[in-house]
């Protein structure tokens, strides 16, 4: 049978991110009429520590879970590699696909942060470390600590597929856009990927941020780009350059895991409690869980009634 604790992990993960939902919408629900180039900023980098690094802290504190599984060390100088080919696999895939869903206005548009705050710059070196700090870092460091480091460590238990998987599916529902969910849930995938590779929370800190950098400061660039050579040039760059490093961070993944193999190091998920056990109950559901107890752990995940209401959270706002 099931341990209890894996039973509440299955349970509780998903609180945290209800938690994170709720605090978003009433954020979204608020005037922003009132805020000035003087205080957007600060009221920004507040609001962010607020919604998911409270929280977050909490949660380790009430549920007594190790910091240590969240794997906050340095990634190394042989890492590099696998993280700048993570930034532009992440640049490539999210804007084919936002491409995709909104056309030609996504290189028009502003930066928005949870469709809340749009980025501003004046260009004055004061106003762009702001934006630097507001808009690409500390989100970066918020998400990145909760979505990869919290969460990827509570759903290790079920397996290292679903620990990947329902991560990125709450990351890419905190943004509240249906239309762009699959480059959000690409994003989130491609960032657990890195953590796990180099087994560093900050890895997946730093993509993240370098990717928001380029989105704040780059769509103008690239939009020159599109203009000049047209749709045609502009997709052919895109995909190629996403095939390339594709093939590089997947090259390179896979050198560092047989680095880990010869090394003896643990990626630490697999010392943790077996991923499902079936309950031997002699019904029909109980021998097919038996027999594939990986499906099995992975649907009694996506289908937590903690996880339901996090999905009808997400419906609600989207569609009111």
């Amino acid at each position: 049978m099931r341990s209890p604790s894996e039973f509440r992990r299955s349970m509780t993960a998903p609180l945290l991110v209800i938690v994170i939902f709720l605090l978003l919408l009433l954020t979204r629900s608020v005037d922003t009429v009132f805020l000035t180039r003087e205080n957007e900023y600060v009221v920004t980098i507040v609001l962010e520590i607020l919604i998911f690094l409270v929280p977050a802290a909490a949660y380790l504190k009430i549920t007594g879970r190790p910091v240590s599984q969240i794997r906050i060390r340095f990634f190394g100088v042989g890492h590099l590699l696998l993280v700048i080919s993570a930034v532009i696999v992440l640049a490539c895939v999210t804007l084919l696909m936002e491409y995709a869903a909104v056309g030609y206005g996504i290189l028009e548009d502003n930066y928005e942060l949870y469709g809340i705050f749009v980025s501003k710059t004046d260009g004055s070196v004061g106003n762009n470390l702001y934006v630097v700090l507001a808009y690409a870092v500390l989100p970066a460091v918020c998400e990145e600590f909760v979505f990869r480091g919290v969460l990827c460590s509570e759903y290790e238990r079920r397996s290292a597929v679903v620990a990947v998987i329902m991560p990125a599916i709450f990351f890419a529902m905190i943004h509240f856009d249906i239309s762009l969910f699959p480059a959000y849930f690409a994003a989130g995938t491609v960032l657990a990927l890195t953590y796990y590779s180099t087994q560093s929370v900050f890895a997946a800190m730093t993509v993240h941020a370098c990717h928001n950098l380029m989105a704040v400061f780059g769509r103008p660039y690239i939009q020159t780009v599109y203009d000049l050579g047209g749709e045609k040039l502009f997709l052919f760059i895109i995909t190629a350059a996403f095939l390339l490093f594709a093939f590089i961070f997947c090259a390179e993944a896979a050198r560092l895991y047989k680095i880990y193999s010869v090394k003896d190091v643990s990626p630490a998920y697999r010392e943790m409690d077996p991923p499902y056990t079936a309950d031997t109950d002699g019904t029909a559901l109980a021998e097919v869980a038996a027999r594939f107890p990986r499906l099995a752990a992975a649907l009694e995940s996506v289908f937590a009634p903690p996880a339901l209401i996090c999905y009808l959270i997400y419906t609600l706002a989207v569609v009111f």
